[in-house]
């Protein structure tokens, strides 16, 4: 038995959103580092809206959502997500940069807490799975 499959399918979501959280870190790394750097233009890439498309296009839900909140169970869309490069059009400097220091130092703190966020609830996953192999049955 896949050992992912025990935990209902929810690794998969949480895996996806650390390639993406780190592969945004990266993006903002690049910003700060051609902070210096003539005609250099800022990127991001598009998460959020990516994930709401994935949600609303998953077919084959077995359960019911009971609250809005709630993720639908058996997102099939997920796998197909694909990280989108979004240049920031915004007008530049005398030299045609546009990168921001504070902006981009606020987007690295931020995609930090999401990045540590997840993979606390990762691990809360997997400690949830060991209690119940290891004592969840025993008195």
């Amino acid at each position: 038995m896949d050992i992912l499959k025990l935990a209902g399918g929810s690794i998969d979501i949480f895996k996806k959103i650390l390639d993406f959280r780190l592969e945004r870190q990266n993006l903002i790394s690049s910003n700060i580092a051609n902070m210096n750097t003539p005609n250099y233009k800022s990127v991001d890439i598009s998460f959020d809206e990516q994930m709401k498309t994935a949600m609303d296009n998953s077919s084959g839900n077995v359960l019911k959502n009971t609250h809005k909140g709630h993720l639908p169970a058996g997102i099939k869309e997920i796998e197909k997500m694909k990280s989108e490069v979004i240049v920031d059009t915004t007008p530049s400097g005398l030299d045609g940069n546009n990168v921001d220091l504070d902006k981009e130092v606020t987007k690295i703190a931020e995609n930090t807490i999401m990045y540590n966020t997840v993979a606390l609830l990762i691990l809360k996953k997997f400690e949830g799975l060991k209690y119940a192999i290891d004592q969840g049955g025993s008195k």
